[in-house]
């Protein structure tokens, strides 16, 4: 699966024209489940050399459903390894389970569902956030950390006078700046009200992490997180305030959600993103975030579909503050690949 975008994606760390991967497609009963393994460059710990080894292992197997959800993780490890494959074979196994027993993905994951999710707009330009605004948004992230810092407080400065006061700003560095880098910028955005900064400072200086907490603005750990025992450390060395828990990257739907609980317990908010995923993936995303068991759920990154000039399915709208949790059983999606 190759599918471009309508604009090249820009951070600190590079830049994206397309999203490639694989979707991973399991019948049983006549019943079909899909899923997505897309690794993302320079942000999963794979390639896509070993997820398409991987998902060719179990191309034509006879697979039987397990009973539960604690089967699930134990027939998909079994086959695969990499979290990117184990997420596309699990969702599709997930999504088959829903299915049958008629209930919405999220709803077979947690019983106590989310009736709506709520979502972030990811500023791109003034026009767009103007727009965005006007149909509701209530949170917008920023990408910073490819100019100088003084460049990017004056590009937040700007972005406040368009969204007005009561718009929560959320930064991403992906990584990109010193720790006395991130210190000045905390100091010097004070008068902007932005509520939390994504990776300051390179994801594994989780020292750094926990000495720029507290200074008025969230700390969140993003590109850390890359397995339970990760996000453990991450709670361990109070490196800290949120966690961004990205599907895709940590393995099955139930290792996402396990992440999730784990973070709830430690008195941690969360939110969940994509990695510029299909709408395979971004619907398993939606799914998560519904289902998470969390009482501090932030505002989701998920409308990434923009950047997608094609796509494998039809997702809802993704305008606005919120998005209605899912009803259709399984993904709840039509797929053409």
């Amino acid at each position: 699966m190759t599918l471009p975008l309508a604009s090249t994606f820009k951070t600190s760390k590079g830049s994206v024209s397309q999203r490639t991967g694989f979707l991973v497609r399991v019948e049983v009963d006549g019943v079909v489940g899909w899923g997505e393994a897309s690794p993302f460059p320079g942000l999963s710990r794979e390639t896509m050399d070993t997820v398409q080894t991987e998902l060719a292992g179990i191309h034509h197997q006879s697979v039987d459903l397990p009973t539960g959800l604690k089967g699930v993780h134990a027939l998909v490890y079994k086959w695969v390894s990499s979290p990117s494959a184990a997420h596309g074979f699990g969702t599709a196994l997930l999504d088959c389970m829903a299915q049958i027993a008629g209930v919405p993905l999220s709803r077979f994951l947690n019983k106590n569902v989310r009736r709506e999710v709520p979502i972030s707009h990811l500023y791109t330009d003034s026009d767009a956030l103007f727009h965005a605004v006007m149909l509701g948004t209530q949170t917008v992230k920023i990408k910073v950390g490819m100019g100088s810092v003084q460049h990017d407080i004056e590009r937040i400065r700007q972005i406040r006078d368009i969204a007005g006061p009561d718009i929560q700003l959320r930064l991403d560095a992906n990584g990109a700046w010193s720790e006395d880098d991130a210190s000045h910028m905390i100091s010097n955005i004070q008068e902007f009200n932005v509520c939390c900064i994504e990776d300051p400072v390179h994801a594994e200086n989780l020292d750094a992490m926990a000495r720029l907490r507290g200074r008025g603005i969230d700390i969140a750990a993003d590109e850390a997180l890359y397995s339970p025992t990760a996000l453990q450390e991450v709670i361990d060395r109070q490196a800290a305030d949120v966690v961004v828990v990205k599907p895709m990257r940590v393995g099955t739907p139930l290792t996402a959600l396990a992440m999730i609980a784990l973070a709830n317990d430690a008195g941690l908010d969360s939110f969940v993103t994509t990695t510029m995923d299909s709408a395979v993936g971004r619907m398993t995303a939606l799914h998560i975030a519904a289902a998470a068991p969390t009482s501090g759920l932030r505002a989701c990154g998920l409308n990434t579909g923009q950047w997608l000039d094609s796509d494998v399915a039809k997702m809802p709208d993704m305008t606005g503050s919120h998005i209605n949790g899912p009803e259709q059983p399984g993904l709840g999606l039509t797929v053409s690949p």
